[in-house]
């Protein structure tokens, strides 16, 4: 791996992207951001630790970040959320790859950050996604709605990193639920565009199940009342997003019987 490209895509994130932007640049011989009209300090931010700013009007999460992975220079890269940090063994165990890969994608474990946290909790559900990895040879970050993740290549089996990836996804409710709000309105277009349905049971179901899903089966028990409120948090997510989906299907056949 003789060079390491970062990207990052952005939107108003003055207030965790300097701690994103120090560990990057640890391992990072180019980071790249991917700005879809930031109106704070942003650009500024992201000069400031040398990083290449480029603006791109957004489409979709997986087209934004398809782009930023083709403004890189170098073939081996590594995708970061403007909330995520690399924790310092982590930053160590890339730098030690660095010399000399021996997968062409690696996965990395990520736990969520709440107020206070100086770490992850033990025992919480991470994340386990590919992050690092040769876009030429080992996978992409493709532009197609659905994904948002990187996909192998036939053949490609990433290893694993042992150190994490902190996110940061929490400054306060207003934010997140704002955050979720914008999100469920992607999701639709994205199920309507595939054709995927959702049935009644689901909207009647949807709540209950995924808090339990989200407080016992990931394991957000463990982190307290964090983990109450971001199990509810998400369960309503996901409510609404399916609620989106009926209220976009009935303003549709709406429409359709008074233009007869």
């Amino acid at each position: 791996m003789p060079a390491l490209s970062v990207y990052i895509i952005t939107l108003n994130e003055e207030k965790r992207l300097p701690q994103t932007l120090a560990a990057a640049s640890e391992v990072a011989d180019e980071i790249v951001v991917v700005d879809s009209g930031s109106t704070d300090k942003t650009e500024e931010i992201a000069k400031s630790f040398g990083a290449k700013f480029i603006f791109n009007k957004w489409k979709n999460i997986s087209s934004q970040k398809n782009f930023a992975e083709n403004q890189c220079s170098n073939d081996w890269v590594l995708s970061l959320d403007a909330d995520e940090v690399l924790s310092p063994g982590l930053i160590e165990e890339i730098n030690k790859i660095k010399t000399a890969p021996a997968a062409l994608a690696y996965k990395v474990k990520i736990g969520n950050m709440y107020p206070g946290y100086v770490r992850p909790r033990p025992f919480t559900r991470r994340y386990n996604l590919v992050r690092l990895y040769n876009r030429k040879t080992g996978g992409n970050m493709p532009d197609d709605l659905t994904h948002d993740r990187v996909v192998l290549r036939s053949g490609v089996k990433p290893a694993q990193l042992r150190h994490e990836i902190y996110h940061y996804s929490y400054l306060d409710l207003f934010h997140l639920w704002n955050k979720l709000n914008v999100y469920t309105n992607e999701l639709v277009k994205t199920a309507v565009a595939t054709n995927k349905k959702y049935s009644r049971l689901r909207l009647l179901t949807e709540f209950p199940r995924q808090f339990l899903t989200y407080y016992i089966g990931r394991r957000n028990c463990f982190d307290g009342w964090w983990g109450f409120i971001n199990s509810t948090t998400m369960a309503y997510f996901r409510f609404l997003k399916i609620a989106k989906y009926f209220e976009y299907k009935m303003l549709e056949a709406e429409a359709k019987k008074n233009k007869k």
